[in-house]
């Protein structure tokens, strides 16, 4: 404390981190925190500079001085800095980070300028509204009593250190208690509707926090139990990822825990009574509340009917409340306790407030509801069972306030996912707030849709036929206005740089459709987006208003209105547009075989097969694949738009199992040029681009060089005459840049590329993919064409220009994608090349760990390289945590990789880690085991033991060499010699061989042979 009486800066981050610790699941005892804080005072020896906070200035937020610790090594604030004129020289340029971004690393642990790093944007905690009059309306908690007499002296320990040490004997002192002695527990009912309150809830623990009321703000989630079982209480909302302890462990017996319950009280939880039987025993030992987020009209519809009533509490410290209800009703039960039911708003939660921390008897209105010991279980209402969507709707409307029949009406517009409810809701309806929102959301007009991975949040749909009795009641202008706010969440969520279908509804809506017609792809191709998959939720829903606003009449010709669908769904993105087309194609077909029905539905079941729902689901995905095949093999396959619409279908069944056959096929129906081809130059294009494609492919799979090399050369032959067909074709810029890539791709993989000729292909692609990337694909085609370059100069040593093409493509891809691992993976790898940086890659090989999915290649790939950054970086300075740690990354990539190379690779690194370790001695068995398992791990690659192995030659010299330091000349020999095998197999197969490593191997067996020689005479 401060001897002004106020928190030391020091304590209010010591809350803070417990807080946040809390926050993440994790909650740990004193003792755990009193450790943690003694280690960091002597992690370093610059530790009193670390830990020495620095006074904060008279009007600066402690917040403000917090986010800015002293660290060792760090800069001096820019006021304290010596100036131009003081120096006499102007101080070098640094790069300065933008405030909104954080860097991967700390700076270098021993002195002197952080090095450069990859910024990483992180959202800032922003206040909530509100906060201020909430917080002054709960001020009278700060009078609250319990019945327990509080603690009013404490043992003030330096005080008492000090005048034992002085006197010889322990001798305790005691001075006066400033800590408040009350504490709150906020729970949180995590039932359907969770994430609904959760704002409300965080409201709420930020305004007792802020308080000064009491000592400790636990925020938790109150769970289920089981049927007939007490209710739980976990850290977290996700029963899978917390970890669930009876309820009644937090009961308080002393009267010093406050309770608030948030919750609407419809789950359940209290369908079954065991919340209710949990409040009565909770109620009569210390105070707790109710904050129901509902309007009080909707009460009786719930679990905990509350009613109005007058609120007493008696007289004296911490007395019990009772309640008063205002009706004439039967009178409860002899054994039923009343609970408060609070609004979440100022007026009610501070007259809870004034009743607990007034003084005196104290009375004031307000609501309870009551509960029993044995609180029976209440059915849970019945679901309408084939209601009239006007029939519900009418219903709504009746029971309904102005505000949430108006949001009903607005989110009429817009996809139902929650953020998107409260964006709606904020930017429409400010004077709205969760009780409005509830209304909507417990009405019976919506339904509560599966979770998918890629969505932002709990999915809704309105119930059939709902939605279009709502658009009757919606303006136009005012659905474009609401599409214009969803326009702004995606480009804010998903970037700029991607397609906005809110956007694109709003440019149908207002008439300018005519540069939209024009982004529509004009091929069957399939448009691998992977950070776009979200972006198809924010689709379906707008094309649906411009639908609504816009009909379009249906053409007389069947198969021609199926293909207008396509075309349209190739624009909005709407799943249902897709599915009439194949209504109407099923239909034709069903009733006169024709090759153009089969075709158009063979179109239109390979477009299905590449939504985010077929992708999801790889057996539905294959079946429509398969039956599109079929059909465009039937009769009259052989004509040109059938065949080019067979091949699309075919490699894209060979990316989904792999079987080369289908990419043979492919090459064979593309071979030869179309009898009608020659005055079609755009068929013409899109032939040999299909089989410049297909031929690269086969050429990334060929397993022997020669082969690989030969299908490459084809591939670039076709991709360039593609290329130069695509002016006179007119073909859309894009997807001539998109050529030039693959023909970059082609000729890297030929051996023999030229330099000079791939970047002249690379400056001419990028007008093109610079151009639009919010077209559709148009942002995975600027990711593309960015790391085509940086391997390219990757491949010419030109590191730090492939640094900047690394940064840019980093820009471009989607949070938390596999792309992004992957790319960031790739950009570690090289920054690894680099000896002029040795922390770069490590910060950016911890990104693509975060980022890594939980199964697959990457994460594997992703610990070696970190681990080898770490070892690399503990050669250096010697710092022991990072050969630990790079250690343990090793041995996880070891045991999780999915191939058997490297596997190898992590074993034998593990082996030089354990082989520096301070401890090591001979015989150094953790070593040798590593270098054990790195060989017999390179032996399992496909051919190693007939052509050799580099992996198994570099184990096999590395535990040689542990050999030689165990003193054991013959053994070692012996290995060397085995290692010298590996070499020469692989130099007799023509395989790259690094002749360096060769010769030291082939020396120590000189030198080895050498002294047994000695040793004989």
């Amino acid at each position: 404390m401060h001897r002004s009486g106020l928190p030391h800066p020091a304590e209010s981050r010591l809350a803070d981190l417990i807080s946040r610790m809390r926050e993440a699941g994790w909650e740990p005892s004193a003792e755990e925190v009193a450790e943690a804080l003694w280690l960091a005072r002597w992690a370093s020896a610059d530790a009193d500079e670390a830990v020495s906070p620095d006074p904060v200035p008279d009007g600066e937020e402690e917040g403000e001085a917090a986010a800015e610790p002293s660290r060792p090594g760090s800069q001096p604030p820019p006021d304290e800095r010596p100036s131009e004129d003081e120096t006499g020289a102007r101080p070098p340029a640094r790069h300065t980070p933008s405030l909104s971004t954080v860097s991967l690393y700390a700076p270098d642990r021993h002195g002197g300028a952080p090095s450069s790093a990859f910024p990483v944007r992180a959202p800032a905690a922003s206040t909530l509204p509100g906060l201020l009059g909430l917080q002054r309306a709960m001020r009278p908690l700060l009078g609250y009593r319990s019945r327990v007499p509080s603690v009013t002296r404490v043992l003030d320990e330096a005080a008492s250190a000090e005048l034992s040490a002085r006197s010889g004997a322990v001798r305790p002192v005691f001075g006066p208690s400033r800590r408040p002695d009350a504490e709150l527990l906020l729970l949180m009912d995590a039932s359907a509707t969770t994430s609904v309150w959760q704002l409300t809830f965080e409201k709420l623990r930020q305004t007792c926090e802020r308080l000064g009321a009491f000592r400790d703000v636990q925020a938790l989630c109150l769970h289920r139990g089981g049927p007939g079982l007490a209710p739980l209480i976990g850290t977290g909302p996700d029963r899978s990822a917390t970890r669930l302890r009876p309820a009644d462990q937090y009961r308080d017996t002393t009267g010093r825990r406050l309770t608030l319950v948030v919750s609407d009280c419809v789950g359940s939880l209290w369908q079954d009574g065991g919340a209710q039987r949990m409040l009565h025993r909770w109620s009569g030992s210390s105070p707790l509340a109710v904050v129901q987020p509902l309007p009080p009209r909707l009460w009786p519809r719930t679990a905990l009917p509350g009613e109005s009533g007058l609120l007493v509490r008696d007289k004296g410290p911490g007395g019990p409340v009772t309640f008063e209800p205002d009706g004439y009703g039967p009178p409860p039960a002899d054994d039923a306790l009343p609970v408060p039911v609070l609004l979440p708003t100022p007026a009610a939660l501070g007259s809870w407030a004034r009743l607990l921390g007034g003084e005196g008897r104290q009375t004031v209105r307000g609501a309870a509801a009551w509960v029993s010991p044995r609180h029976h279980a209440m059915p849970a209402p019945p679901a309408p069972q084939g209601a009239d969507a006007r029939e519900l709707l009418n219903a709504f409307r009746a029971s309904a306030s102005p505000g949430a029949l108006d949001l009903a009406v607005h989110l009429a517009a817009v996809p139902l996912v929650l953020p998107v409810i409260q964006l709606v809701q904020e930017a429409m309806f400010p004077d709205t707030g969760p009780m409005e929102l509830a209304e909507v959301l417990l009405s019976g007009l919506l339904e509560r849709l599966p979770d998918v991975e890629d969505s932002p949040g709990p999915r809704y749909d309105f119930v059939n036929g709902v939605q279009n009795l709502l658009l009757q009641s919606l303006d136009q202008g005012a659905a474009e206005l609401v599409l214009k706010h969803l326009s702004e969440y995606v480009t804010r969520h998903f970037g700029k740089g991607t397609r906005n279908f809110p956007a694109l509804a709003v440019a149908q809506l207002s008439g300018r459709t005519a540069d939209v017609e024009r982004a529509h792809p004009e091929h069957d191709e399939p448009e691998y987006d992977e950070g776009e998959l979200g972006e198809e939720l924010f689709a379906e829903i707008p094309a649906r208003v411009v639908r609504w606003y816009r009909p379009v009449r249906p053409l007389p010709d069947q198969l021609k209105d199926a293909e207008r669908l396509l075309d349209q769904w190739r624009v909005q993105r709407d799943s249902k547009l897709l599915r009439e087309a194949h209504e109407v194609t099923e239909a034709v077909l069903l009733a006169e075989d024709s090759e153009w029905a089969r075709r158009v539905l063979g179109r239109v079941l390979f477009a299905q097969a590449g939504t985010p729902e077929a992708r999801r689901d790889p057996q539905r995905r294959r079946r429509l694949l398969t039956r599109a095949e079929h059909l465009l093999s039937g009769e009259g396959s052989d004509r040109p738009a059938t065949v080019l619409a067979r091949a699309g279908v075919r490699h894209e069944l060979w990316r989904m199992d792999g079987d080369s056959a289908w990419l043979r096929a492919v090459v064979s129906d593309l071979s030869e040029p179309f009898e009608d081809e020659e005055p079609d130059q755009a068929t013409q294009e899109d032939r040999r681009v299909r089989l410049g494609r297909a031929l690269l492919d086969m050429a990334r799979t060929e397993r022997d060089r020669t082969s690989a090399e030969e299908c490459a050369t084809a591939a670039a032959g076709q991709l360039r005459e593609a290329a130069d067909l695509s002016g006179a074709a007119g073909v859309p810029v894009q997807r001539r840049a998109a050529v030039l890539l693959d023909l970059v791709a082609a000729l890297r993989l030929t051996g023999s590329a030229d330099h000079a000729e791939v970047l002249r292909l690379l400056a001419d692609a990028e007008p093109a993919a610079r151009a639009d990337p919010a077209a559709p694909g148009g942002r995975n085609l600027l990711l593309r064409w960015a790391r085509t370059l940086a391997r390219v100069y990757r491949e010419a040593g030109d590191l730090q220009a492939a640094d900047q093409a690394y940064e840019e493509a980093a820009e471009l891809t989607a949070r938390d994608s596999p792309q992004r691992c992957e790319l960031f993976i790739e950009w570690g790898e090289t920054r690894l090349l680099r000896d002029d940086d040795p922390a770069g890659a490590e910060g950016i090989l911890r990104e693509a760990l975060t980022v890594a999915p939980g199964s697959g290649p990457l994460p594997g790939r992703a610990q070696l390289l970190l681990g080898k950054a770490l070892l690399r970086r503990w050669k250096r300075g010697h710092f022991p945590p990072d050969l630990f740690e790079g250690s343990h990354l090793l041995e996880l990539a070891a045991r999780q990789s999915h191939q058997a190379v490297q596997r190898a690779e992590s074993w034998r690194l593990l082996g030089d880690a354990r082989m520096a370790f301070p401890d090591a001695r001979p015989p150094f068995t953790p070593a040798q085991r590593a270098y054990q398992d790195a060989v017999s791990e390179a032996r399992e690659v496909p051919g190693a033991r007939t052509s050799g192995s580099v992996e198994a030659a570099r184990a096999l010299h590395a535990l040689a060499a542990l050999y030689e330091r165990c003193h054991e000349p013959r053994r070692a020999l012996a290995t060397y010699r085995e290692a010298g095998e590996e070499w020469q197999r692989l130099a007799g197969m023509l395989a790259p061989v690094p002749w360096e490593e060769a010769g030291r191997t082939r020396e120590r067996i000189e030198s080895l042979e050498a002294g047994e020689a000695t040793g004989a005479q």
